[in-house]
C-alpha cells in the first residue's frame, strides 16, 4: 500500500432530515473518511487503515464495509469482544438549517483507545507497510497517553527513514482535559509531519488565533512542513515546505451545505491524492475543493460512489 491511515472508525448514526428519530448508519470516522476518498481516488490496493476493533457485529460490519470500499483493513487489531474495549465507538449525528452537525458519542471503550498499549508490536510494525502515513488530532486524542507517546515515537522514527507523515490538526474539545495539553501535543505532531492540514476552526479554538494570517504564523512557528490551511469555504493558505512565503488561492464560490460532515476529511483525500500523482498544488486545491463542495451536499461523511464527481482536476475516480 502506498499510505496508512490511523485512527478511530465509528459507527455513524445519522438523523434523517424528514424523521429525525430515525437514523441510518454508515462508516464515520475522520481517518477513516479520509481513507476511503484517497481509496476512491487512488484505486485498490493503495490505501490500509490502522485500528483496532473487536469481534463483534459492529466490528465485522466495519471492516466489511471499509474493505467493499478498497480500504486495506489487514493492519487491523481485534480485540475479543467479552474482554473490556472490544466493541468499537459509535457517533450520532444531526445537522441543523445551515447543515452544520451535532455529535454525540459512545467511544470510551473502544479498542483503538489502548492500541499501542497493550497490543505488542503489531500496530507499530505495520507502520513500515506505507511511505505515506496519515493521522489526525483525534487520532491521538483517544488514544491513552502512553500508546499516544509510543505512537508519537514511531511516527518521528519513520519520517527520519524518509516516510511522508500526513497530520490533520482536526481539533475535538471535547476529546481532551484541556486546550493547553491539545495544543502541546498537536505542535508535536505538526513538527514531525511533512504535510500539516489544519483549519482556521481549529487553530482558533485550541489555540485562540483570531485570522487566517495569524493562524498560518503560528503553524510556520511549529512546523517546517508544507502547510495547507483552509478557511471555512474562503481562500485556502499555502506555505511550501521550509519556506517563508505564504501563497493564497482563491477557491469558487461556497455551495449551500446540506450536511457539512466529512468536508474536511474529503478535503484532505483529495489534495493529497493530487499531490501523490504529480499535481501543482493550485490544481491540487481546486480538486480538493471540489470534492468537498459535492460532499456537503449529501447526508453523512461518505457519499455515494455514484455521487463522485468527475471533474475533479488532475484526478480520476477509481470505478
Amino acid at each position: 500500500m502506498r499510505i496508512l491511515a490511523i485512527g478511530e472508525p465509528l459507527v455513524e448514526f445519522t438523523a434523517r432530515p424528514d424523521a429525525p428519530s430515525t437514523f441510518d448508519r454508515r462508516l464515520g470516522g475522520d481517518t477513516l473518511n479520509t481513507a476511503i476518498y484517497l481509496a476512491r481516488l487512488m484505486g485498490p490496493g493503495a490505501v490500509g487503515y490502522l485500528t483496532g476493533l473487536g469481534d463483534d457485529a459492529m466490528s465485522r460490519w466495519l471492516i466489511a464495509e471499509a474493505e467493499a470500499e478498497e480500504v486495506g483493513m489487514a493492519p487491523v487489531v481485534l480485540r475479543p469482544g467479552g474482554r473490556p474495549g472490544g466493541r468499537p465507538g459509535l457517533s450520532f449525528i444531526s445537522t441543523d438549517a445551515a447543515g452544520e452537525r451535532s455529535f454525540l458519542y459512545w467511544r470510551e471503550h473502544a479498542p483503538f483507545r489502548s492500541l499501542f498499549c497493550d497490543a505488542g508490536q503489531a500496530p507499530l510494525a505495520a507502520l513500515e507497510q506505507a511511505g505515506t502515513l496519515f493521522l489526525s488530532a483525534i487520532t491521538l486524542a483517544v488514544l491513552h497517553e502512553e500508546g499516544r507517546a509510543r505512537l508519537i515515537e514511531a511516527l518521528a522514527r519513520r519520517r527520519k527513514a524518509g516516510a511522508r507523515i500526513v497530520f490533520d490538526t482536526n481539533y475535538r474539545p471535547a476529546l481532551w482535559p484541556d486546550a493547553k495539553t491539545a495544543g502541546r501535543v498537536i505542535a508535536q505532531a505538526a513538527g514531525i509531519a511533512t504535510l500539516v492540514l489544519p483549519s482556521t476552526d481549529d487553530m482558533a479554538a485550541c489555540f485562540g488565533t483570531a485570522a487566517p494570517a495569524e493562524a498560518m504564523a503560528l503553524l510556520m512557528r511549529l512546523t517546517e512542513a508544507e502547510i495547507v490551511l483552509t478557511t471555512g469555504g474562503a481562500a485556502v493558505l499555502r506555505r511550501a515546505a521550509g519556506e517563508t512565503e505564504v501563497q493564497t488561492h482563491a477557491l469558487p464560490p461556497a455551495v449551500a451545505a446540506r450536511d457539512t460532515t466529512g468536508a474536511g476529511d474529503s478535503f484532505n483525500a483529495a489534495y493529497l491524492a493530487a499531490r501523490l500523482a504529480g499535481l501543482a498544488p493550485q490544481p491540487a486545491i481546486l480538486a480538493a475543493a471540489r470534492l468537498a463542495a459535492v460532499v456537503v451536499q449529501h447526508p453523512g461523511a461518505i457519499i455515494p460512489r455514484h455521487a463522485m464527481p468527475g471533474d475533479l482536476p488532475g484526478l480520476r475516480v477509481a470505478s
